[in-house]
């Protein structure tokens, strides 16, 4: 009879586990042989051998491709689908839109349509292979339209019918206005959450729910921007809407208008080139800029006055002046130029000339 002593409890649990370890690597040996076997029949095309259910599964993986991904109201959408495991040629494929057959047959791997103004579109693509499960994937768009406007934070004058343009170093204000209809009521514009890019990247920080606004300043060297936003209602990312455009700086510039004693400031027509006064002795004008980053026209800008090449002595936020003849040295001609400066900002500067002619014969 063996007696047990702890050499001999030793000796038999490391025998026990050499024995199981032995059992295990056969066992496991078997297996991945048995694995190996059935993958390559099925490179080979035999039939007779156990397919793998991963590799089932492979088979019906789909590259689907979108254009465009996020389709606007009444954009044409292309769905295009591959597959390495099908050949989809010979393949019955349907597609049906919102419940009623659109194309049906075999190898038809792409569908085109117009998604509509408004509405929801909902695509189901069925795949009917040979021998194998049928393959469904259903895709929906809501076309949904996002209105991208912006406001330069620059200055115009009175009257003015255009608009105030983003010049370098100038500040802008974009604001963002999705078309969302939720039942017969409007998608109120603080329950959508907007993500918005620049030149395709993504500012996190002006992200995010019910911020359908965007501040940006220019460089001092500015080149265009392309902006863009993305919106959807909150809970609702399938009915997501895009708005893009370009902001392009515009350079400042001013304007000469004559400042007439009866009527004031003549904003309907600006002067120009050369103006002949004919026995006038005298002629009042100001000077407007327009696009310059200030409140008003005297707000920080700097005014520099020349008449035939000599500085006049006036306050530097003059604007205006008046042009007189010179009976002293007979000269006929009064060559205006002037020079405008914004301090704070000094990309926005322009200068502009203009000729008076007295007493012409």
């Amino acid at each position: 009879m063996l007696k047990l002593n702890k050499q001999n409890i030793k000796i038999l649990l490391t025998s026990g586990l050499v024995f199981m370890l032995f059992t295990f690597s056969q066992s496991e040996g078997f297996n991945l042989f048995n694995k190996a076997t059935a993958q390559t029949a099925d490179l080979l095309g035999v039939n007779n051998s156990p397919l793998p259910a991963q590799m089932k599964e492979i088979k019906q993986q789909l590259d689907i491709n979108i254009s465009p991904e996020t389709p606007k109201p009444n954009d044409n959408v292309t769905i295009t689908i591959e597959t390495y495991g099908l050949d989809l040629n010979s393949t019955d494929i349907q597609w049906i839109i919102n419940g009623k057959e659109f194309l049906r047959g075999a190898g038809k791997k792409n569908l085109s349509f117009n998604v509509g103004s408004t509405g929801e579109s909902k695509i189901t693509l069925n795949i009917f292979p040979r021998n194998q499960p049928q393959i469904t994937r259903v895709f929906v768009f809501n076309p949904s339209n996002v209105d991208l406007l912006w406001q330069a934070e620059t200055y115009t004058p009175p009257f003015y019918k255009g608009k105030a343009l983003f010049s370098p170093e100038s500040s802008v204000t974009m604001v963002a206005i999705p078309n969302f209809v939720s039942g017969n009521s409007r998608v109120n514009d603080s329950n959508v959450v907007y993500k918005w890019s620049m030149d395709r990247e993504v500012m996190g920080d002006d992200s995010g729910y019910g911020k359908n606004y965007f501040k940006y300043k220019a460089d001092i060297i500015s080149l265009d921007k392309d902006m863009s936003v993305e919106a959807y209602p909150v809970g609702q990312e399938s009915k997501k809407g895009v708005g893009e455009t370009t902001l392009s700086t515009k350079n400042s510039f001013a304007l000469f208008y004559e400042d007439n004693p009866t009527n004031g400031i003549m904003f309907n027509y600006s002067l120009t080139n050369r103006i002949n006064l004919g026995s006038r002795n005298e002629s009042k004008i100001s000077v407007f800029p327009y696009n310059f980053s200030v409140d008003n026209k005297n707000s920080g800008l700097e005014y520099t006055w020349y008449v035939n090449s000599e500085k006049i002595k006036i306050p530097s936020n003059t604007n205006t002046v008046t042009i007189k003849r010179n009976d002293t040295q007979k000269i006929d001609l009064a060559s205006v130029l002037v020079d405008l400066s914004n301090p704070t900002h000094i990309m926005q500067t322009t200068q502009n000339a203009i000729d008076f002619l007295f007493n012409n014969k």
